[in-house]
């Protein structure tokens, strides 16, 4: 229980991280009024850097000479990629802005690709072209040109990608809290530099109380706090499901630049986002998320028929009560039971076996099938419902220890036995001619089955 805790008290804090990030290009967007993009960026960092270097400055004390490169190099392409966005900014809205960054997660496996020749996977390639799609649909105006803050926006996320790269090659040798003190230093040594050059004097608004409290935003909770959030988080949750939440910055984005600037977008730009965010999720978790879900569903055994099945065997391993499905496992949807289905239950009588069939259908359709076999019955057992898996096995006199059940479909005959606590074997349609709503399921299936064959293929190996 306090585990299952603290993995919430984890994804609600990077939930946060991403809200704070979100609502942050809604503070950007309207601080750069006053204060242009460099000033604003070395204020930015300047707060972080000498907030955190005041929690870990024991850390920093016996600086080593390959420390402070790595956090220079970080702190550059921090800075570099910082600035672009924050003067895309000016050019575009919030929104876009958001979105547009988030396409750093599509290019980082590309320049793995290119730099240490690890080629990326379909998923990723998939993503690419989502992406690429999304941003065409966000960003393309009527004459299919860019405006020069979606390009900036867009060479800013080239900027992060690297970032990225060089946080996963530093971090392997260099304490990362110690990286993330320096990177920030660095940046706000960087952005002093550059702004006399880029923006001039030192504005004289931005000793307002708003643009104080904008920049203080900026500095302590966009920067300090979102940083440590996503760093402390990250250890108690699943990588991709902190990359799925932390993607969500986009979203808030997005929402917080409609809710307090009035932007507004198309539909056109809407469907954008959507494909963009989409193929971030792609990106950044390979749908092992849905991996997760579909395992709920995934049978014990998978067979091809349940004629193949070595009943003999699963005597010899105690099992005494069998529960069977009836259409598409034993017969052809609706047919009555044939020769070969009623020389298998007379076998499994020899061997020992109870056998009861569990069946959605009326009872005149269960109990004419069962006329050739002379089994118990349960039709209109109400599956994936547990109450009739548990009725069967007391007629059957038999329990979860030594029960098994034979079905064809994964949502009602393997979801509801594994529920029941029961043994399971999946085994494929008998006839593909069946009722419109199973055809329908049929299409949910392949992807548990996916799923499935994937996880048990990555077993063997």
């Amino acid at each position: 229980m306090r585990e299952e805790k603290i993995k919430v008290l984890a994804g609600a804090g990077l939930l946060s991280a991403a809200a704070i990030w979100g609502f942050a290009f809604v503070v950007v967007k309207n601080s750069l009024d006053v204060i242009p993009p460099a000033y604003m960026l070395a204020i930015r960092f300047t707060i972080a850097a000498v907030m955190l270097a005041a929690l870990c400055w024991k850390r920093l004390r016996n600086l080593k000479r390959g420390t402070v490169w790595a956090g220079a190099v970080l702190g550059f392409w921090l800075f570099a990629s910082y600035l672009l966005q924050t003067i895309g900014c000016q050019y575009t809205t919030a929104g876009k802005n958001a979105f547009l960054t988030s396409a750093y997660v599509i290019i980082v496996p590309f320049l793995y690709w290119i730099l240490a020749g690890q080629r990326p996977d379909a998923y990723c390639i998939t993503a690419a072209v989502l992406a690429v799609t999304g941003i065409g649909l966000l960003s393309l105006q009527g004459d299919l040109s860019m405006n020069v803050g979606d390009i900036l926006t867009l060479v800013c996320a080239m900027g992060f990608a690297l970032h990225m790269v060089y946080i996963d090659k530093y971090t392997q040798s260099w304490d990362p809290v110690v990286l993330t003190a320096l990177q920030l230093a660095f940046a706000a040594l960087f952005s002093w530099l550059a702004s006399p050059v880029l923006d001039g004097g030192l504005p004289s608004g931005i000793f307002g109380t708003d643009m104080i409290i904008s920049m203080l935003y900026l500095g302590i909770f966009s920067t300090m706090i979102g940083f440590l959030l996503q760093n402390v988080c990250q250890k108690y949750t699943s990588p991709d499901m902190a990359s799925l939440l932390l993607s969500a910055e986009a979203v808030f984005g997005a929402f917080f630049s409609i809710l307090l600037l009035g932007e507004r977008m198309s539909g056109r730009m809407v469907a954008g986002c959507v494909m963009l965010f989409a193929a971030v999720i792609l990106a950044e978790t390979k749908l092992s998320f849905l991996s997760k879900g579909a395992a709920a569903f995934f049978p014990d055994d998978y067979m091809d028929s349940t004629y193949d099945i070595d009943f003999e065997r699963l005597y010899r391993e105690g099992y005494r009560g069998l529960l069977f499905d009836i259409d598409n496992t034993l017969v052809p949807h609706g047919k009555p039971a044939d020769s070969r289905a009623v020389r298998l239950f007379e076998r499994l009588r020899k061997i020992g076996f109870k056998s009861c069939f569990l069946s959605n259908n009326q009872r005149e359709r269960v109990e004419s099938f069962n006329d050739s076999i002379g089994e118990s019955f349960i039709e209109d057992a109400h599956k994936p419902s547990v109450v009739n898996y548990n009725r069967a096995m007391e007629y059957l006199g038999t329990d979860t220890s030594n029960t098994l059940f034979i079905g064809d479909q994964i949502f009602t005959d393997i979801y509801g036995a594994k529920r029941a606590g029961i043994r399971n074997i999946l085994v494929k349609p008998i006839h593909p001619k069946e009722e419109i709503q199973i055809v329908l399921k049929r299409h949910l299936e392949k992807i548990v089955l996916h799923f499935y064959e994937k996880r048990r293929g990555d077993n063997i190996r």
